[in-house]
Order: C-alpha cells, then sequence, then structure tokens
C-alpha cells in the first residue's frame, strides 16, 4: 500500500488504511482526511433523514418537534442565566417548562419566537387556563426585563409577525438549525437573556 500524503509504501496496519502517519506531514493529511470523512457521513446521513422526513413533512408531528426542540432552547437560555419561573417567580420544582406568554392556541404565528417563550413552572404553565396566568406572566416579564419589553412581546411582536411564513419543507431544517444551536450551546457567550433570545432568533432565521 502506498501512503496518500508521502507517496511511501508501507504495511497498513488496519483495514482500508490510506496514510502511513510515520512522519507530522502524513499525520495531518490522515487527520485532514478523516475529519472530511466524517464531515461527508454526516451530511450523507442527515440527507437521508432529511428525505424520509420531506416525504411526510406536512403530518403534524414535525411542527411539534420543532416546537419541542425550541422549547428546550429557551428553557437552556434560561437556566443559563439562572433564572426562576417567569409567572410566580419560584423555583421550577420536578419540571420546567418553555410557557408561552402568547399561546400556541391563542396566537400560532409566534408559536416559535425565543422571545414568547420563557421557562415556568410546569403547574403554573399547564394550570386549566388556556397556557398560563397571563397577567402573572406579563408582570415576571416586567420584573425581569422591564416594562418596554413586555410591551413588546405582548403587542409589538403579534403586529409585526401576523403569519409565521414557514413553508411545509423547510421544517426538516428548521429542526435541525435548533438541534445544532442546542447542541453547540455552551460555545456561544451571552450578555443578557433578551438579547441572547434575539441572536438565536435571527440563527433560527423564522422570525427575520
Amino acid at each position: 500500500m502506498k501512503c496518500k500524503a508521502c507517496n511511501t509504501t508501507f504495511i497498513p496496519k488496519y483495514f482500508n488504511q490510506k496514510f502511513c502517519v510515520d512522519n507530522d506531514e502524513c499525520l495531518k493529511a490522515f487527520s485532514d482526511y478523516a475529519k472530511i470523512t466524517k464531515e461527508k457521513t454526516e451530511r450523507k446521513e442527515w440527507s437521508k433523514r432529511k428525505k424520509k422526513m420531506d416525504i411526510e413533512v406536512n403530518n403534524p408531528k414535525y411542527k411539534k418537534f420543532l416546537q419541542d426542540e425550541i422549547n428546550k432552547l429557551a428553557r437552556m437560555i434560561d437556566n443559563y442565566f439562572e433564572f426562576k419561573c417567569i409567572d410566580c417567580g419560584k423555583d421550577y420544582g420536578k419540571q420546567q417548562d418553555g410557557g408561552h406568554f402568547k399561546s400556541v392556541g391563542s396566537n400560532a404565528s409566534l408559536r416559535y419566537n425565543l422571545h414568547n417563550i420563557h421557562s415556568q413552572k410546569s403547574d403554573c404553565n399547564q394550570n386549566g387556563l388556556g397556557g398560563g396566568r397571563e397577567r402573572q406572566y406579563f408582570q415576571g416579564l416586567i420584573d425581569r426585563y422591564g416594562l418596554k419589553y413586555a410591551e413588546m412581546v405582548d403587542v409589538e411582536l403579534q403586529q409585526k409577525y401576523k403569519y409565521i411564513g414557514l413553508k411545509a419543507n423547510e421544517y426538516p431544517d428548521k429542526i435541525k438549525i435548533v438541534r445544532d444551536l442546542i447542541k453547540n450551546f455552551d460555545t456561544y457567550s451571552f450578555e443578557t437573556s433578551d438579547k441572547a433570545r434575539e441572536l438565536l432568533n435571527k440563527l433560527i432565521g423564522i422570525y427575520n
């Protein structure tokens, strides 16, 4: 077998070995090759998954998949800043929900907007009142971010985003984007929670 880097004949130590790795140049070439091969494999696997998802993309479960991932991202933001329930100000307890200020039922156009999703205790979010105690939630926004931000969430978001504008075949890509953001969350350094939500909204690309 001849090394692809230095063209020297060598005896492979494992199946399909293409580099002799006997010197720094060959070792680096091997490392670069392995990285490129891994990236190609990941793209190929994602392409297969996406193709399968595209076939069923109109299935409502993909909207739920995207919602679940974005809710998780909202919870991660709040945990990063060590916040407590936006509704009651207490610890989350056994279950921490990504709670919508404007519920999906009352305003579906904001269901994926991180400014509209803040962490709540499960019993504050799921209390039979249609998605939370809106008055307490609004006060929690004021206490945490100020009146201007609370009014932006309450009024301006609804005026600016009257519909989502997300096509059915775009859901798989958005799901992947959010999952990548979750995977690489620790690589970000956020100044404030509202700025984190603004940045991540832009990176997801639903609310531009």
